[in-house]
Order: structure tokens, then C-alpha cells, then sequence
């Protein structure tokens, strides 16, 4: 399980997510949406840390992968020279903790109490987001893959590097997900002289030479020539069928409603709507989801 909570992330003064929380269960298949610009990819790329969020935490499998953000911890906020401060003035503490966190007021030092209940839910709670990554694969817009390495190369260097295979153990391995998308025969050929389709599937499988617990798909096929986007989806709705937990951002709406069972409509960085794929697409309930679909169907 994915929990988001509460995510923010900001690029200098530009607030690219606001408040965004939303869990990613066990065999779910989650599709994001929305127009460009809307914090979709950058939602995904928080899962795993590629982007660090400005504040909100993130949990995978009741694990900590992100620092302690202390607005989301009332017992640790109330241990703070702020609070302490605030409370002596007002006395409210429900006034006090809304105000300390809609304007921002804690600090890097706030006591030694404070730091004490930071370092202690940090060393009860987190995960080294290494170790998280071996079980969670992503596959990138642009591929991604070595271009001065082999594609068997491209699908063992992972797992060998970090030990978890040997290096008989991988290619073997290597070749049984080569087969199972048909291009076991250019195992030994160079991504250049791949097709665009061809070299987003060996990107798949590559995330899948990990045996990864979660896929997270960010635009998959937005590089891709239109002709070669059916062999791209035809993988993935394959992964979907064998129970793998996917978060997949996308623009292909017929996709979406075929293969999601939750679908999350974003823009201007929030989580505008969200709901199953019938209901998404055959009942929007917001204007500008329905505006969106108007455009994309």
C-alpha cells in the first residue's frame, strides 16, 4: 500500500501540488489524468522520491520513505517552542495548532522535546527509500535505457549490481521476460536500433527484472509514434491482469476506462475528482472534469 498524505511540493514560488492525499491499495490499478501542467507526474515521481515533497509524508507498506513533516503530528507539533509560545498568549490549543500550521510558524529548532519526537517517530517509522525502490518500478516517458549497453545488459545490471541475482541467475531471468513480450532475439542488439514500441517494452520489463511489488507508469506512451502505442498498452493491460499494483499517468482515455478500477481527475495540483471509471467517465460531477473530457473524448 501507497499512502500519500497530505503532499505538497513547491519549485521556487511555484506550488506544483497543494494538499494532495490519496492511498494506492494492493492489486490496484490507479490511473491519473488531467491536463498538462496539472502535477500529475510530479504526484508519481513523489512516490518514489525522485522528487521530494515540499511537506506531507508518504508510507509504503506503514513505512516512512519521506522526512517527518511535523503538521502532520499534533502530539509532536505541541512539543514545540511555538506552541509552548502561542499557547502562553492565546491558551486555546486547537486555535493555537490551526494557526502554527496554516501560516507556516514552526522552525528548524524548537526544543529539545520537539527534536526528541521527530528522531523518535523518524527511527519508529522510516524506511531508506534504497531498499524501497527495489519494489517499486517506474517506467519513464523517454525510456530511459543505456544506450551503450545491450538490451540483456539494460535488463541485468540492476539486479546484479545490487546483488539480488547473479549474474546466470538474471540473464535467465532476463530472457524469460524477453520472451514473454517477443523480442528475445534482440537481447544481444543495442536500444539504437530498437522502434520507439519495441524499446518502451524492453523499459517495462527492465522494471520488472527487479520482481517489483508496485509499477509506476509515468505518460508511457506520450513518445511514442501512434502506431506503436497499441503493443505498449497491449504490455501493460497484461501486467493489470496478473494482480500488479500500477499507478499510470496517461492521456489515453480508452485505456483508463478499460483498465483502471480507480480513476484521479487533477488540476492546478489538487485531486479534483475521483471514483471509479464509470463514473469518471459516465457521470463527471465537477465543471472542469466535465470541460476535460469535452476536449479529450
Amino acid at each position: 500500500m501507497i499512502d500519500v498524505k497530505n503532499l505538497y511540493k513547491n519549485f521556487g514560488k511555484t506550488q506544483v501540488l497543494k494538499a494532495v492525499s490519496t492511498t494506492v491499495k494492493e492489486s490496484e490499478k490507479v490511473v491519473i489524468i488531467g491536463p498538462s501542467g496539472s502535477g500529475k507526474s510530479t504526484l508519481l515521481r513523489c512516490m518514489n522520491l525522485l522528487e521530494e515533497p515540499t511537506y506531507g509524508e508518504i508510507w509504503v507498506d506503514d513505512k516512512l520513505i519521506t522526512p517527518v513533516d511535523p503538521y502532520l503530528h499534533r502530539d509532536i507539533i505541541a512539543l514545540s517552542n511555538t506552541y509552548a509560545r502561542m499557547m502562553a498568549e492565546a491558551g486555546d490549543s486547537d486555535e493555537v495548532i490551526a494557526k502554527i500550521k496554516k501560516d507556516d510558524l514552526l522552525k528548524r529548532f524548537e526544543g529539545a522535546a520537539y527534536a526528541k519526537a521527530i528522531k523518535k517517530c523518524r527511527k519508529e517509522n522510516f524506511l531508506d527509500i534504497n531498499l524501497v525502490r527495489r519494489r517499486i518500478g517506474m517506467v519513464f516517458q523517454h525510456f530511459n535505457l543505456f544506450n551503450n549497453k545491450t538490451v540483456l545488459d539494460n535488463l541485468t545490471i540492476a539486479p546484479v549490481t545490487l546483488k539480488l541475482k547473479s549474474k546466470a541467475e538474471a540473464e535467465e531471468h532476463a530472457y524469460a521476460l524477453l520472451k514473454r513480450i517477443g523480442l528475445e532475439d534482440k537481447a544481444k542488439v543495442y536500444p539504437s536500433t530498437l522502434s520507439g514500441g519495441q524499446k518502451q517494452r524492453i523499459a517495462i520489463v527492465r522494471a520488472l527484472a527487479m520482481t517489483p511489488e508496485y509499477m509506476l507508469f509515468d505518460e508511457p506512451t506520450s513518445a511514442l509514434d501512434p502506431e506503436m502505442v497499441g503493443e505498449v498498452l497491449e504490455l501493460m493491460k497484461e501486467l493489470a491482469e496478473s494482480g500488479m499494483t500500477m499507478v499510470i499517468v496517461t492521456h489515453e482515455m480508452g485505456f483508463a476506462r478499460e483498465v483502471g478500477t480507480r480513476v484521479l481527475f487533477m488540476a492546478d495540483g489538487q485531486i479534483a475528482e475521483e471514483g471509479t471509471p464509470s463514473q469518471i467517465f459516465g457521470n463527471p460531477q465537477t465543471p472542469r472534469l466535465q470541460e476535460f473530457l469535452s476536449k479529450v473524448l
